[in-house]
């Protein structure tokens, strides 16, 4: 059973992150566990002038606690996986972090930042939430059907890491994985190329042999080091590798901000 913390916010993008949730929680086995992280508005009572700092805490955590149940209405009924939505007082990156590691979270997912450019996303990703969280992630921009998955391998490194992540938690998934990795990988009969190739070949049946099928093989052309624009606008979900020091002129940053595809991330 995979584990899956989303986080909500009262916006659009949060509304698309757990319904793709739910949608994902059709073809995996997994529970949902909805939060909203209530903060501390910018001009908190302070004490003197008749608020309590637990009262207006309590006072915070009910009204989160109406906007949540108002935004997720609709999902409830039509979501098994989904459990009851909890509303948490504090800093956002702290609370969702500590429960992250308190409670074995295998898979994080809340709505993509607003702003989708190379140098907002790299400064996310340099955030101290992120930069501690060490499970997988997907970040829903909009909504898609979730029949196939594009699995970018870019280096043997980074597929071997896709293949611990996706061993478990595509175990038993009828959806198809694409392993797409750069054209050109094999022809040779030495090099990195031809070992990336065989890695990948190596991956599809490591990942058979979990339960995930079918896999298909997808050579790709690149274009500057990165795949071509548009190659995978009809996948229900993108899956790569990140660096953490990312840099916010990388050519795969770059490609990745032009993705409109819900994409997963797992940390190399």
């Amino acid at each position: 059973m995979i584990k899956t913390l989303v986080a909500v916010e009262m916006d659009l993008a949060s509304s698309f992150a757990i319904r793709y949730a739910c949608r994902l929680g059709q073809h995996i086995k997994m529970k949902l566990h909805p939060v909203y992280v209530k903060s501390a508005p910018s001009m908190e009572p302070t004490t003197g002038v008749g608020w309590a700092p637990h009262t207006w805490q309590r006072e915070l955590i009910q009204m989160g606690k109406e906007e949540i149940q108002e935004m997720l209405a609709s999902e409830m009924d039509s979501c098994p996986v989904m459990e009851e939505p909890r509303v948490v007082y504090g800093d956002r990156g702290i609370e969702l972090l500590r429960m992250v590691k308190q409670e074995a979270i295998d898979l994080y997912v809340e709505g993509a930042p607003q702003h989708f450019t190379p140098p907002t996303l790299s400064k996310t990703l340099r955030s101290k939430f992120y930069q501690r969280l060490d499970r997988p992630f997907i970040w829903v921009r909009t909504l898609r059907k979730l029949d196939r998955v594009f699995v970018l391998c870019r280096d043997v490194t980074g597929v071997r890491t896709l293949v611990r992540a996706l061993g478990r938690m595509w175990q038993g998934c009828r959806v198809p994985l694409h392993l797409a990795f750069p054209e050109g990988v094999g022809k040779g009969e030495a090099g990195p190329e031809a070992l990336l190739r065989e890695v990948v070949g190596k991956a599809r049946v490591e990942l058979e042999a979990e339960g995930c099928r079918p896999l298909l093989e997808i050579p790709f052309a690149s274009v500057s080091g990165a795949p071509p624009t548009g190659i995978a606008d009809e996948y229900g979900l993108i899956v790569v590798t990140l660096e953490r020091e990312l840099r916010k002129d990388s050519p795969h940053l770059k490609w990745i901000s032009e993705v409109k595809v819900p994409l997963m991330f797992v940390f190399v």
